[in-house]
């Protein structure tokens, strides 16, 4: 489920202690910010080089690259992150809806 404010999206992802949203990227920074509980983030490169990694609690945020490969994992049960971004065209314009270019969020 996804969320709107203006042309800012939010996406809440719940975790439980444990549960891993897979390393994955996306072509723009994005703010991940968590809402409850405490998450684990892992960001590297292609080759897989950890590039940081620390541990971020409710209330806490932090800024993802993009490009960067980042890996969220739940340390405590019922933990929530929400990502928080603008949809955007396959040139990087921000629009108010998505557009249905998929490879902006691979």
């Amino acid at each position: 489920m996804e969320y709107q404010s203006g042309n800012i999206f939010l996406r809440p992802n719940p975790l439980d202690k444990g549960d891993v949203c897979a390393g994955h990227k996306h072509n723009f920074d994005h703010t991940t910010f968590v809402t409850r509980g405490s998450v684990h983030i892992v960001t590297s490169d292609e080759a897989g080089k950890v590039l940081w990694e620390k541990t971020f609690k409710a209330g806490q945020w932090v800024l993802v690259k993009a490009e960067l490969l980042h890996e969220i994992t739940g340390l405590e049960d019922n933990s929530e992150f929400v990502c928080i971004y603008s949809h955007r065209t396959p040139q990087g314009d921000v629009v108010l809806e998505y557009n249905g270019f998929d490879d902006a969020y691979m």
